[in-house]
């Protein structure tokens, strides 16, 4: 396929020759027109010179001007008189028009018409001393073909010279605008992978280069982030699996060396256990690699937060632990998917569930066109530093680094990512006592 500096040049070419031969077109038939318009009047003049002669009985030998043919005929058509190259030729035409009235006649004489044939008729009549008269003064094609062909020569000739400063200029200017392109295009094929954090040079001024190089060099600066991400959450991911990996080996192998000694139903109890934490932590891991790909399920229905609430609260009664307050607990809608709402809400309990003293409290309200989840608890409390930070993938805080307390790090992710995904929040409030954790979730019209 040829470039685009290729396209634009033939493009402009066809245009302008387009435009040419328009204009040359309209220049050949003007000229056209005043070279017979002149010719008709010059012949014209000379039949009424000629015939003013003949009606005053003088001679018309002399009156012939060079480039012009005349006839005198009379009105049986013999012609009394005929410049050279008339001469024993019948009547060029046969048209009488009446006397004093000049007429632009057909050539009924074919065999006088031709490239170098008579190409303009003028005819007028003329009482003389002989009877009615009829003056034929005609131009030649000579003249009329010379001036065509030279201006035709001279189009051809310009419009060449034209086309090709033209071709020059376009495909010199379009190199130069383009080649700060094709650099940019070669910087970039040339960065390999684990040189992301090279950027294409900008070009001075504001013009679309410019803007086109501050784009690149955008997207670079996006995909080197969405790389770092994306090996940031392989090492971490493999480095939450090989934990639960670990302990499950190490129970079956000590289990496999002493099985006289081993207490089955513990080693069962610790298999189980383990298992379930890699289930849990794999379901996470698809879960927000769905969320990457724009292929999470997503349900649009209308869904009572205060439902999800009180299930959550009533499962936290049956397992036993803290207590459970639900006295703030009100009525509030919104349009959403109920399993990933229901999924967000039970990650942000199991949280406040880990860290909590004695107490864990609900509160649902609406608020101003928003419905709001509030879970706290009266565990130690979230730094101000960690307040952001939890909600990021594989993220713990410092008084929650030993796993068995404070999980892969995977559950406020998900809950940020699933709330962000029905167009809400989510974040710690800063709280004189323990943490309390508070969704925003854009509210139904009922």
């Amino acid at each position: 396929m040829s470039s685009i500096r290729v396209r634009l040049t033939l493009s402009a070419l066809i245009v302008v020759a387009i435009v040419l031969s328009a204009v040359g077109g309209g220049l050949i038939y003007l000229q056209y027109r005043t070279i017979v318009g002149g010719q008709q009047s010059r012949v014209s003049a000379e039949a009424g010179t000629v015939a003013l002669a003949l009606s005053q009985s003088r001679s018309i030998d002399n009156l012939a001007k060079p480039g012009t043919g005349l006839q005198v005929v009379d009105p049986s058509g013999h012609v009394l008189y005929a410049t050279e190259g008339l001469l024993r030729q019948p009547a060029v035409s046969s048209i009488h028009p009446a006397p004093g009235s000049f007429k632009a006649v057909r050539l009924t004489n074919q065999s006088l018409s031709g490239d170098d044939g008579i190409a303009i008729v003028e005819a007028t009549s003329v009482r003389t001393p002989q009877g009615v008269l009829t003056v034929y003064a005609v131009a030649y094609g000579t003249q009329l073909e010379q001036s065509q062909r030279s201006l035709i020569v001279g189009l051809f000739l310009g419009m060449a010279t034209v086309l090709a400063v033209t071709g020059w200029l376009i495909w010199t200017f379009t190199g130069r605008a383009l080649r700060p392109v094709e650099q940019m295009r070669s910087e970039v094929e040339s960065l390999a992978e684990h040189n992301l954090d090279e950027r294409v040079e900008v070009p001075s001024g504001d013009d679309e280069i410019t803007r086109l190089a501050m784009t690149l060099n955008d997207l670079l600066e996006r995909l080197e982030l969405a790389q770092s991400a994306q090996r940031a959450f392989i090492s971490d991911a493999s480095h939450e699996l090989r934990s639960p990996l670990a302990s499950l080996l190490t129970t079956v192998e000590v289990a496999r060396a002493h099985p006289d000694r081993a207490d089955w139903p513990a080693v069962a109890s610790v298999v189980a256990d383990e298992g379930e934490r890699l289930r849990l932590l794999v379901d996470d891991l698809l879960l927000l690699a769905a969320h990457d790909e724009h292929r999470e399920p997503r349900r649009d229905v209308a869904v009572d937060l205060d439902e999800i609430v009180l299930a959550e609260a009533q499962r936290l009664r049956l397992q036993g632990g803290p207590s459970v307050d639900t006295s703030r607990v009100s009525a509030a809608r919104v349009s959403g998917d109920p399993v990933l709402l229901a999924r967000a809400v039970r990650n942000l309990v199991d949280n406040a569930v880990r860290h909590a003293t004695s107490t864990i409290s609900f509160a649902v309200r609406d608020e101003g066109g928003w419905a709001v989840i509030d879970v706290s608890d009266d565990g130690p409390g979230v730094a101000p530093h960690d307040a952001v930070r939890l909600f990021e993938r594989f993220a713990r805080s410092d008084e929650a680094r030993d796993r068995p307390s404070g999980g892969a790090g995977l559950g406020l992710a998900i809950v940020a990512e699933l709330v962000a995904l029905h167009g809400g929040s989510v974040a710690f409030l800063d709280v004189d006592q323990g943490a309390t954790a508070e969704i925003r979730l854009p509210s139904a019209i009922s």
